[in-house]
């Protein structure tokens, strides 16, 4: 987006939302929160993210208070001034919430333990019968590439093979596992 307003021309790079909320600075210098959601035809939690961006790296500036509301009047810095002619305007950052956080890290854990599992699996589908620290040592070696397991879900896992008859443990030596599948 070319910007001629300025005592020089800029060429800034930015997102459809933000040249669409710029572009509304075209009739007038000022517009309120709700002429530019009107204009723009975005939903709130859109244009709040995309007002606070522009507003951050100072292209539109607020008439009162710090933080872009559903009440803010916003302005055209027609001072803005940049020692690059060409830029780009990157997105407000979105803070992640303690329920996205938690939803990540299970997703994650999960995805571990299937993959533990798989390894396990192949460990002793070659090998058809491996005492216990064997069995750990070498599900770790084939893990480590991707992250460093610990012991007590690698345990876990091969109770949960056991629970789906992929393993056994044999009857003379409890440490030894054997598999079935």
């Amino acid at each position: 987006m070319k910007m001629s307003y300025l005592k020089k021309p800029y060429t800034v790079c930015v997102t459809t939302y933000q040249m669409a909320v710029l572009l509304a600075f075209n009739t007038s210098d000022l517009h309120t929160y709700t002429s530019l959601q009107q204009f723009s035809q975005l939903r709130h939690a859109e244009l709040m993210v995309t007002l606070q961006s522009l507003v951050e790296c100072k292209l539109l500036a607020l008439c009162a208070g710090e933080a872009v509301t559903p009440e803010s009047v916003l302005k055209l810095n027609k001072g803005y001034s940049n020692k690059r002619t060409k830029f780009k305007v990157t997105a407000a950052l979105q803070r992640d919430t303690q329920q996205d956080i938690e939803q990540t890290q299970y997703s994650v854990a999960e995805d571990r333990k299937l993959h533990i599992q798989a390894a396990i699996v192949r460990v002793m589908k070659a090998r058809k019968s491996l005492k216990h620290n064997r069995l750990i040592q070498e599900t770790i070696s084939q893990v480590k590439s991707r992250f460093t397991p610990n012991v007590q879900m690698i345990k876990r896992c091969i109770e949960t093979l056991m629970d789906k008859q992929y393993l056994e443990r044999q009857e003379e030596a409890k440490d030894t596992y054997n598999y079935m599948a």
